[in-house]
């Protein structure tokens, strides 16, 4: 009875199990032993501060942050979407990879010093030294809420379909182990544990990635010329980092807006990233341990997207008739890893992935505990609270996340396009939080009311995302059902603009008024129409966009690509906080910032080079020109002083910052020229 039982689990649990051998469970098993050793090892000590559980007692070395960064920032989502995504389309998806030199420049010189020399523990926590207390509790459940219900949910998605893709796993099984197992080292240790196993967890995937990616050119004759040109048929782009077009699927507006505004959030201002440059040594450890970073990215290419890229030849090569090619772009790391790895080493190759999986969620899971206990549960109700009940009900937070996110996973297992759902999400959020840091760090006269406004409207963009996807379906209804008539297209529209200009006035009145009242200011009543004119204004974008819709049988490309619709929101975060910094009326501040916001947007709906070169110029012009206007020290403000190291800071030549840094960009460029 009890072998029936053990099989009938072995059969839920596992789907298919014949394609890995012994060796294969002994490296996958060898794996999770030694990480848990790791996790619990260091984190052994009992933490009982905020500075010990938080930011590892600042003890952190320049190489744990540096891999710690590529480990936290690659996951299942690179592993399944993004290299089937090359497989598909080639060399222009490997700019999610190289085009972060920019970003990386940006956190290095500018952020690193304003954290470090500030001891700044969350990027809330700057936003009120920099803004005042309410932008960093709304930033805090701005960022947290995205944690768990986007980037969890991405996470352990695609991590689900990658363990039941490579090791036949039941998808729901393997998402609980994961998350049981990461957030049981995570929770225990805090950032120490966190970063010392993302050490170990980075060198086994780019391991993994690179001998895929090696056993696959062997599989392939060596052929490098080929695998860039993809198989017969494919367009001269599949083998350039660029297109010239503005009518491709990536753009080279959406990759300027990429490069410069969600990228420069992702690296710059999120507390998953920046939380390991927190916990340095020192400023030099911090800003070597990015520059190792932005080296090893340099190679993530070889792990990520060259394998997909690979699979499309061997298709060709082993004559794999056309019908009965991958059905699902998402299948082409398991089918490269099948093609190409033999059994013994498949579990080796598992363990990367998983590795890249549990790094990016113990990663989301410290950064949420630190935020929701320093930036939410001790300003609310902890003020007097000792650090140790800090830190325990910080642990509390990321063991609920973490258990929320897993459970949000099983919700949108069915989806199809929640990688593609998350970036729609991300790049227009980030643009706005993008604005708030540079102008904060870089501009004296960013105001308070402008930062919230921009986190407003930060907020806003989700909405308006949902509800510019629900619009742009209207004329595309899934296969085998016919076209909705214009009548039908109408009435589909009328209901989402009435729906909108009702409830997007009021999440934004109540949400200013809360704001406000907390912080017992008496006009919020005028401050919450002032605005909630965002709030209409969206609602006028939407239903612009329905009669486009309804009128023309379709959207403009621009405002359904996300990066280029992040460009404009970006555009639109500027005009809002330079009119509600400038113009001391807030009414006539709000009004102007409208009128500005509408003509953006017209910009944007028709012209992408011109937004995105307004995104270009705003953010290099905006840099230089305070390189040189930036001398004089300004508390939690960026000055000509942090290019280099604070005093007693002394280093020897061949650890020169700028001399790596150096090296670093002329690589990046020369790669850009070579495959341009």
């Amino acid at each position: 009875m009890l072998n029936s039982l053990w099989d009938g689990i072995v059969k839920r649990i596992i789907i298919h199990p014949g394609e890995f051998g012994g060796i294969d469970y002994i490296f996958f098993g060898g794996y999770f032993v030694i990480v848990l050793v790791i996790g619990f090892w260091v984190g052994r000590k009992e933490k009982t501060t905020i500075s010990e559980y938080f930011r590892a007692a600042n003890t952190l070395p320049w190489y744990a942050i540096g891999f710690s960064i590529i480990a936290a920032g690659i996951s299942s989502e690179q592993f399944v979407g993004e290299m089937g995504y090359a497989y598909y389309l080639g060399m222009p998806v490997v700019n999610w990879e190289w085009l972060i030199f920019p970003a990386i420049s940006i956190l290095l010189w500018i952020f690193i010093p304003i954290y470090v020399r500030g001891r700044i523990t969350t990027m809330p926590e700057y936003l009120e030294r920099r803004y005042g207390p309410r932008p960093r509790t709304l930033y805090a459940s701005l960022i947290v809420a995205s944690y768990v219900f986007a980037n969890f949910a991405l996470v352990f998605y695609t991590a689900g379909i990658a363990m039941e893709f490579l090791w036949g796993v039941n998808r729901i099984f393997a998402i609980w182990v994961l998350a049981i197992t990461t957030g049981a080292y995570t929770i225990y240790g805090g950032l120490k544990s966190v970063a010392w196993t993302d050490v170990f967890q980075c060198v086994l995937l780019l391991g993994g990635g690179i001998y895929v990616f090696f056993a696959g050119m062997h599989y392939i004759g060596w052929d490098f010329a080929g695998m860039l040109a993809g198989p017969k048929g494919s367009p001269a782009q599949h083998a350039h980092l660029f297109d010239p077009s503005l009518k491709s699927e990536i753009p080279w507006t959406a990759l300027i807006i990429l490069t410069l505004s969600t990228n420069t959030w992702y690296y710059a201002t999120d507390q998953f990233i920046n939380q390991r440059c927190l916990g340095a040594k020192n400023e030099w450890h911090a800003k070597m341990g990015v520059l190792l970073a932005a080296g090893i990215q340099l190679i993530m290419p070889l792990a990520t997207c060259f394998p997909g890229m690979i699979y499309a030849i061997i298709e060709v090569k082993d004559k794999i008739p056309i019908a009965e090619r991958l059905p699902d772009i998402n299948l082409a790391y398991p089918s490269v890893v099948k093609a190409v790895i033999p059994l013994g080493l498949r579990g080796l190759v598992v363990a990367a992935v998983i590795g890249a999986i549990m790094s990016t969620i113990s990663g989301l899971v410290n950064s949420t505990s630190t935020m929701v206990s320093l930036d939410i549960l001790q300003r609310w109700k902890g003020r007097n609270w000792s650090e140790m009940k800090v830190v325990r009900s910080g642990q509390w937070a990321g063991a609920i996340a973490l258990m929320l996110g897993a459970a949000m996973a099983g919700v949108v297992m069915n989806w199809d396009s929640m990688f593609r759902y998350c970036q729609d999400i991300w790049a227009p959020m980030a643009a706005p939080a993008v604005v708030v840091f540079l102008a904060g760090a870089l501009w004296k006269q960013a105001k308070t009311r402008g930062a919230l406004a921009c986190l407003w409207l930060s907020i806003l963009t989700v909405p308006m995302t949902f509800g510019v996807k629900y619009i742009s379906e209207f004329t595309t209804p899934p296969a085998g059902q016919e076209a909705l008539s214009p009548q039908q297209l109408q009435h589909h529209a009328q209901y989402l603009h009435t729906w909108l200009s009702v409830v997007l006035p009021i999440v934004a009145g109540v949400g200013v008024i809360g704001c406000f009242y907390l912080a017992k200011y008496k006009k919020s009543a005028v401050l919450a129409l002032a605005l909630g004119l965002p709030a209409l204004f969206v609602t006028l974008v939407l239903r612009v966009t329905t009669l486009l819709q309804v009128t023309h049988g379709a959207l403009p490309g621009n405002l359904t690509n996300a990066m280029v619709w992040a460009g404009g929101v970006y555009l639109i975060a500027i005009a809002i906080m330079l009119t509600l910094s400038l113009i001391d009326s807030l009414l006539v501040g709000s009004i102007v910032s409208v009128a500005l916001s509408a003509v953006i947007v017209a910009l944007t709906l028709f012209s992408a080079p011109v937004v995105a070169f307004g995104v270009l110029l705003t953010i290099v012009g905006s840099i230089i020109y305070y390189c040189f206007a930036a001398k004089k020290p300004v508390e939690n403000m960026w000055d000509r002083s942090m290019l280099g190291l604070p005093k007693g800071e002394t280093q020897k030549w061949y650890a020169s910052l700028w001399g790596w840094w150096l090296v670093v960009g002329a690589i990046f460029v020369g790669l850009y020229i070579y495959f341009w």
